[in-house]
C-alpha cells in the first residue's frame, strides 16, 4: 500500500477541529473519523505546518511546507496539502518553483465548507486527492471538484460554488468521475534528477490593477520605494492607457530606466497577453515592459518573488528566466 503524507495548513477544510494546537496524531485520528475510507486507499500520516486562514499564508509557510516535503521525500509516495482556497494558487505556484527535480505528486486541496458539515465538499476533495497522490504524477497540483489542475496554472474563480478553481489556459491533468482519467500527455516532461529545494524569495514585488483614470502620479510614487518588480494587471491583451494625461507609459519607462522590472498581465481570465496586438500594448513593450503571456497574475507575482530571491539584483538573468518555463507555468514560443 502506498504511503501518503497529509500536510495541514488550515483553511475552511479544518475548521471543524477548532484547535490550532492539535498534535499530528490527534489530527489524523480526527480526519480518519470523518473519512474512514482513506485507510482503504493508502497508509496515511500527517504533519501540521500551521492552522490558519490562508489569507495569512506567506513566504515563511511556503518554506516550511517545502522543508516537510524534503525531509519526508524518501519515506512517502505522495503528498497531500490541505490549504485554504484564498491563497492556494500562490502556494501551489511557489512550491512548483521550489521543488526542482520533483518526481512525486504534491496535491493541494481544500473545501468550500468544513469537513465536519453534512453538506460538504471536503470529503470528496480529500478522498480523491489522496487517491491521485498514489499515482505517478510528477507535479504540484490543485485538486478541486473532480478535476486535477497544474497548480501554477490555476485561478480561484468561484467563492460560492464547489467548482472554486479553473485552469484557464492549460488543460486538466486528471478528471474524476465513475473512474479516474489521467491525461499523461499534459504532464511536465521532467529530467531524472534528485529533488533540490530553493527557498529564497523576495518580498519586493508589487501588483497594480489598472482601471480607468488611474493617476500616473500614484504609480510614480512607488518608484521611490525598494520595490524591484511590478506586475501590472492591464486591460485585454495587455493594454495600458497611452494618451496625454491618461498615459501610464512614463511609469513603465522610468521604472525600467531605474533597473526595475515591469511585467504586464491581464485582467481577463482566458487568453494570453500579446503586447504587439494594439498600440496601447506596443507602447508598453517599447518602454521595456515584459509580457506575462499566458501566466496567471498570481503565478507571475510569485515567479518574480522567486527569481529575485534566487538571482538578487541581476535583472538581466531575472528577465531571461521570467520567460523560461520553470515548472510549466508559461507556454514557451
Amino acid at each position: 500500500m502506498k504511503r501518503i503524507l497529509l500536510i495541514h495548513t488550515g483553511g475552511t477544510f479544518g475548521m471543524a477541529l477548532k484547535n490550532g494546537t492539535l498534535a499530528p496524531s490527534a489530527f489524523i485520528q480526527k480526519i480518519l473519523e470523518f473519512v474512514p475510507e482513506l485507510k482503504q486507499i493508502a497508509e496515511i500520516e500527517s504533519h501540521i505546518v500551521t492552522n490558519i486562514d490562508s489569507s495569512n499564508i506567506g513566504i515563511e509557510h511556503w518554506i516550511k511546507i517545502a522543508d516537510v516535503i524534503s525531509d519526508n521525500y524518501e519515506q512517502f509516495d505522495g503528498f497531500v496539502i490541505t490549504h485554504g482556497t484564498d491563497t492556494m494558487t500562490y502556494t501551489a505556484s511557489a512550491l512548483s518553483f521550489m521543488l526542482d527535480g520533483l518526481s512525486k505528486p504534491v496535491i493541494l486541496t481544500g473545501s468550500q465548507r468544513p469537513l465536519s458539515e453534512i453538506r460538504t465538499d471536503a470529503r470528496n476533495n480529500l478522498i480523491n486527492a489522496v487517491e491521485l497522490a498514489t499515482y505517478s504524477i510528477p507535479e504540484v497540483c490543485i485538486f478541486f471538484n473532480n478535476k486535477l489542475f497544474r497548480g501554477n496554472r490555476t485561478k480561484k474563480i468561484n467563492i460560492w460554488g464547489f467548482d472554486a478553481f479553473d485552469s484557464p489556459n492549460y488543460p486538466p491533468l486528471a478528471e474524476v468521475g465513475v473512474g479516474i482519467e489521467i491525461y499523461k500527455g499534459n504532464f511536465l516532461k521532467r529530467e531524472n534528477k534528485n529533488l533540490v529545494i530553493s527557498k529564497n524569495f523576495s518580498d519586493k514585488v508589487f501588483c497594480v490593477k489598472v482601471f480607468p483614470s488611474l493617476k500616473l502620479d500614484y504609480l510614480l510614487s512607488l518608484l521611490e520605494t525598494d520595490i524591484k518588480g511590478f506586475v501590472i494587471e492591464a486591460f485585454g491583451s495587455g493594454n495600458l492607457p497611452n494618451i496625454e494625461e491618461r498615459s501610464l507609459i512614463p511609469f513603465v519607462r522610468e521604472a525600467v530606466k531605474m533597473g526595475k522590472i515591469v511585467a504586464i498581465s491581464t485582467q481577463a481570465v482566458y487568453g494570453k497577453v500579446d503586447l504587439t496586438l494594439y498600440q496601447c500594448g506596443k507602447d508598453a513593450l517599447d518602454a521595456g515592459a515584459l509580457s506575462c503571456k499566458d501566466m496567471t497574475t498570481e503565478t507571475a507575482i510569485v515567479k518574480l518573488m522567486f527569481l529575485f530571491g534566487k538571482y538578487g539584483d541581476d535583472v538581466e538573468v531575472v528577465v531571461n528566466e521570467f520567460y523560461r518555463s520553470i515548472a510549466g507555468e508559461i507556454s514557451e514560443d
